[in-house]
């Protein structure tokens, strides 16, 4: 394997071990510091709500200053605010570097972008592609349980260290984005005058105007009821992980330690579910529109969510999670392949645009729907709302089925 692509799967590997190291643990240091529960969901939406509108900026960015020097800027970035964070007592500036990492943090996004510049073969570009997606997977499954031994064995300055070592790990990834080599694109002279003479705000305006135009195209009224499924799966798995971390430790008494392997067992359920997804939908092979996997993804997590909410202890908890995680693996490609079945070819790009904003909003919603639940009810009613949005959606894919077999 080419030395460049290696360390861009590293890069990739190493970005997601030091996010799960972390992130896990910042709700608990949030009611630690004296925040309630919509301090916490607000730290989640603010980071969901960056992260929307920064990806075209930063993709404009490294459109004109070059991949590699954005993205080594970005990971310093990011590893001085990580570091900071774990010195900081107040709520109001950790909400603000929150704001700052949703901004700027966008190596995966980069990294993949990158991939074509070391390899120009596309067969090639899909495997580069599947296998940082699996070794990036290591990395999430790993990083809650090192994180959260860590935070156990020291108690009082866990935090801190946690913030101290991702600081590192994202300074030793702008090191190695260091060495990769310069890539060299070929632009014309009329180009690179004209490119040099736009701004990037020019560029995101002018991009912002063609997608509102295609976006308009679309006939929205055709795809309503298919978008409204992703939004209600999205939204019921962001509410939930909302308050994941909390919801264990309020409710079992878990130790951060064990959080952590909580955590990494829906992770590792949740890649394999996703490995095996060609072998589980040779047993759909007569539901050409999907709608048949979709309401069978929708009970599926909504009888994990019940067996949850009824659970007695940790290791109930636990058994009803698997299907959780196997349902919401195969709920990502359904939601997509729905759009895309439908819309036979038209407007693909644009349609898979939208269902990732769908995505993203519910991201930016739910965290703080989970925090007002959460400061005002229980942080065990956050479960109810995501099975409250997972039965409208076991409804709507219910008629949908009926709708399309009708037709």
């Amino acid at each position: 394997m080419d030395l460049s692509i290696f360390l861009l799967q590293f890069v990739a590997f190493l970005d997601l071990l030091a996010v799960g190291l972390i992130v896990p643990l910042v709700p608990n240091h949030i009611r630690q510091l004296g925040g309630n529960h919509i301090y916490v969901g607000l730290l989640g939406s603010i980071y969901s709500g960056f992260q929307l509108g920064s990806g075209p900026l930063i993709g404009s960015l490294s459109d004109l200053k070059g991949r590699r020097t954005i993205l080594m800027f970005t990971l310093l970035l990011c590893a001085g605010v990580y570091s900071i964070m774990g010195f900081i007592s107040s709520i109001a500036v950790i909400l603000i570097l929150r704001g700052m990492l949703g901004l700027f943090k966008q190596t995966q996004l980069l990294t993949k972008a990158l991939v074509p510049d070391y390899e120009s073969n596309q067969q090639k570009q899909s495997v580069i592609y599947g296998k940082m997606a699996a070794i990036s997977g290591v990395g999430i499954t790993l990083g809650p349980v090192i994180g959260g031994h860590i935070v156990e064995d020291h108690p009082e300055n866990g935090f801190m260290y946690i913030a101290i070592i991702v600081g590192f790990c994202f300074l030793v990834n702008a090191g190695l984005v260091y060495f990769l080599p310069a890539t060299i694109k070929k632009t014309s002279k009329e180009t690179k005058s004209k490119s040099e003479h736009e701004s990037v705000m020019n560029k995101i305006i002018t991009s912002s105007k063609q997608s509102v135009i295609e976006l308009s195209k679309i006939p929205w009224a055709e795809y309503w009821d298919v978008f409204l499924l992703k939004a209600l799966i999205s939204f019921a798995m962001a509410v939930y992980f909302s308050n994941y971390s909390l919801y264990l430790k309020t409710i079992y008494e878990l130790s951060p330690k064990y959080i952590g392997y909580v955590i990494s067992i829906q992770g590792v359920i949740s890649s394999v579910s996703s490995f095996f997804i060609g072998y589980i939908n040779k047993f759909y092979s007569y539901d050409t529109d999907y709608s048949v996997r979709n309401l069978h993804m929708f009970i599926l997590v909504g009888v994990s969510l019940t067996g949850m909410i009824l659970a007695t202890n940790v290791y109930m908890f636990i058994v009803c999670l698997l299907p959780l995680a196997v349902g919401s693996a195969v709920g990502r490609l359904v939601s997509l392949e729905m759009v895309l079945t439908r819309c036979k070819g038209k407007h693909r790009g644009t349609l898979i645009g939208a269902t990732n904003s769908v995505t993203s909003l519910s991201g930016v919603v739910a965290p703080m729907v989970a925090g007002f639940i959460g400061q005002y009810f229980g942080v065990a009613y956050g479960l109810y709302a995501s099975l409250f949005a997972t039965l409208l959606g076991v409804a709507l894919s219910y008629q949908y089925r009926r709708k399309n077999k009708v037709d």
